[in-house]
């Protein structure tokens, strides 16, 4: 079986785009990639379109319309936060099977309505839906377990502005500091609002292709698809969703976390193991999420993420950079584009074209990982 490979890759800003159409956020982060990758949407063979909190039905056909129908499948792909991902692997299996060789992935949102449809209506009253108080309970729990602070949290923002300040695709492009974090208005404790990410506009795409078709179009610097897993929990809990990310297995005790399951499968069908990650993109819906991300994904142990934050691993001159992208917290979250704008942020990465914010050594291996409503968590390794 031959390699997978990201030929190209293209993002439009993300943002509050309240006066564009969402289609055209979609089209110019299609043809950045498409740029990119110095091919044209005619060389595409079949299309994946990701969109979660924008409701108008067909809308992946109706914008190849704008981009010139050419007869290929388009799928729209709905795997909540975790979109980006499972488009990924759904396009690396495709070109494995030998029933394509390029495949358009793009995702695509806007913030208007976001949670509009998510869970019940008395899930929402009682805050136990998609909610701050949802996700306040994993930091009461990381916390309670490890012995982890509110500055903690808050230095994890700190990092984030900082690597945001200098992202040109990110919403907020302020420094900020572990007072301003503390200072801003508590929401759910043990999170104030500056741990929180921001539901916004964005697009994201990649051009995924073959090794053959990478040669055939004189690719110069190919990413290698090494690992793409889309796993759900083993057991989901509906009524505490998503707060018991831990996933509780009523039958057997505690369960595996998702993210921990499929970050287990990707780095054996990548051959490596959590020491060999050179830079990662994690889901950081809020400051607790990416300590505890960090740690189901192996990069460290449990109980350490914090510790490592605070001696500054995970800065952009650490030895593990995390979200130097400035993470969603800081580029805001358009579900359906979050997970590929992770893609491209690697990818960027391990070509050296991250400028200000490009890691201090070079790296050979990314990791990406995004977690969905519903524990839905998918993984992707990246290589020179």
């Amino acid at each position: 079986m031959s390699d997978v490979v990201i030929a190209g890759v293209g993002m439009h800003p993300f943002g509050r785009y309240p006066d564009k159409d969402p289609e055209d956020i979609a089209i110019e982060a299609i043809s950045k990639a498409l740029a990119d990758a110095n091919m044209s949407y005619k060389d595409m063979q079949f299309a994946l379109c990701g969109k979660v909190a924008f409701k108008k039905a067909g809308t992946g056909i109706d914008l190849m319309m704008k981009m010139g129908m050419t007869g290929i499948p388009i799928y729209q792909i709905n795997a909540m936060c975790a979109t980006g991902g499972a488009m990924l692997k759904l396009a690396k299996d495709a070109i494995n099977s030998g029933s394509c060789e390029i495949v358009l992935v793009y995702g695509f949102d806007k913030h208007k309505g976001m949670f509009d449809e998510l869970g019940e209506p008395w899930q929402n009253i009682l805050g136990i839906k998609a909610s701050p108080i949802a996700f306040a309970t994993v930091a009461q729990k990381y916390m309670n377990d490890y012995g982890a602070t509110e500055e903690d949290f808050a230095r994890v923002a700190v990092k984030a502005h900082k690597n945001g300040a200098n992202n040109p695709y990110a919403l907020f492009r302020n420094i900020i500091t572990i007072e301003d974090v503390l200072k801003s208005p508590m929401v759910a404790y043990p999170l104030h609002l500056y741990n929180f990410c921001t539901p916004d506009d964005g697009a994201a795409a990649a051009i995924v292709c073959s090794e053959k078709a990478a040669r055939k179009f004189n690719i110069k610097k190919p990413i290698k698809i090494a690992a793409t897993v889309m796993q759900t929990a083993q057991y989901p809990p509906s009524i505490v969703e998503p707060s018991n990310q831990y996933s509780v297995d009523i039958t057997k005790g505690t369960g595996t976390p998702v993210t921990e399951l499929a970050g287990k499968k990707a780095y054996e069908m990548a051959g490596i193991g959590p020491e060999d990650i050179d830079v990662c993109e994690v889901q950081d819906t809020e400051s607790a999420h990416e300590l505890v991300h960090i740690e189901q994904l192996g990069l460290c142990k449990r109980g350490e993420a914090y510790k490592l934050l605070r001696e500054g691993v995970f800065d952009i001159t650490g030895r593990l950079p995390v979200n130097p992208s400035g993470g969603i917290q800081c580029k805001g979250e358009p579900p359906g584009a979050s997970g590929l704008g992770q893609v491209c942020e690697i990818v960027w990465q391990l070509r050296n074209q991250a400028e200000k914010r490009q890691i201090s050594k070079d790296p050979k291996t990314g990791l990406c990982q995004v977690f969905g409503w519903n524990h839905v968590a998918a993984v992707t390794i990246l290589k020179k």
